[in-house]
């Protein structure tokens, strides 16, 4: 194997330059991992994933690694999302069975994919684990510093920051007002003094001051201690997040939830994504994310 094909795919957009950017590899099999982070680091993406099963008409999984330019991810929502994407768009995957799950094997776990049509498009979304809720951290000080901002900032919602995983663990962090979300600044050096506590220093913020009226909620998602400074889509936070308004009544417990979250515009790269879930017992469960996927590029890498 001395050439590798690859696709450039921004996922949770309609459009090209907005969403998260991927590199997939979609024929890496018989790669080994540290070929594979070699590659992530020379991509330079914020996640570059890789297709490590021969995928064929009649196939409905397959194994998935996802790198960032440090570390491998035991779960990328959307890397799984561009991979399901890629599949149809190269015509491994028939348009006749693209509402059937397709399930992709990562570190984390098995996870499934459906894509519907929409008015606005194909819609890939992605099956979360259900959720865990690992804590509550009450430093709030320590966050508002490593964001740039008040710590009155985040008292004012009166909710907690909390970690909470549908796959990956996620420090969700309710903030005020849509200003101060557009203000925050990660500051590296309070940041390690958070992941000194908690193992990692990652902060997702959400609000529910939007600048579009189609959203329900502005997001932004700081990962440092993954490589990534700003992520402009995050699925496996929207994920957590939607387990955290149901916890704290944010969301009518009576009935199933769907809410649309906006990213990435303090980024130059605005994002989409389609939450969905189904709430018993006063829990979100069945947790669904999904958006829209486009193809930017393709080109092939030669190997040493």
């Amino acid at each position: 194997m001395n050439q590798l094909d690859f696709l450039l795919i921004d996922v949770f957009t309609d459009r090209p330059f907005g969403g998260s950017r991927l590199t997939l590899f979609p024929g890496a099999s018989g790669l080994d991992g540290d070929t594979m982070q070699k590659l992530a680091m020379e991509m330079g993406q914020g996640e570059t994933a890789f297709v490590l099963t021969d995928v064929g008409p009649e196939d409905r999984q397959a194994t998935l690694r996802v790198f960032t330019p440090r570390v491998e991810l035991p779960f990328a929502g959307h890397a799984i999302l561009g991979a399901a994407f890629a599949l149809l768009e190269l015509g491994l995957t028939p348009a006749a069975r693209a509402h059937e799950p397709f399930v992709w094997q990562l570190e984390a776990g098995r996870f499934e994919v459906t894509s519907r049509q929409t008015s606005l498009g194909t819609i890939h979304s992605l099956c979360h684990d259900a959720p865990s809720f690992l804590g509550e951290y009450y430093q709030r000080g320590k966050v508002a510093r490593a964001l740039g901002l008040e710590e009155s900032d985040l008292a004012i919602t009166g909710l907690p920051c909390e970690i909470i995983s549908t796959g990956l663990p996620i420090h969700v962090v309710p903030v005020g007002s849509l200003a101060a979300v557009k203000r925050a600044r990660m500051r590296r050096g309070e940041a390690d003094a958070i992941a000194r506590d908690l193992g990692f220093g990652d902060l997702f913020l959400f609000t529910f001051e939007t600048e579009s009226p189609e959203a329900t909620v502005h997001c932004r998602m700081f990962a440092p201690h993954f490589g990534i400074p700003e992520d402009p889509a995050s699925g496996a936070a929207v994920g957590s997040l939607a387990a955290y308004l149901v916890k704290h009544r944010l969301a009518r417990t009576d009935q199933d939830l769907a809410f649309v979250a906006e990213q990435g515009l303090e980024m130059g790269r605005p994002s989409r994504l389609f939450v969905e879930a189904r709430v018993a017992n006063g829990r979100a469960v069945s947790i669904h994310v999904g958006g829209h996927c486009v193809l930017v590029g393709q080109g092939r890498i030669q190997l040493p």
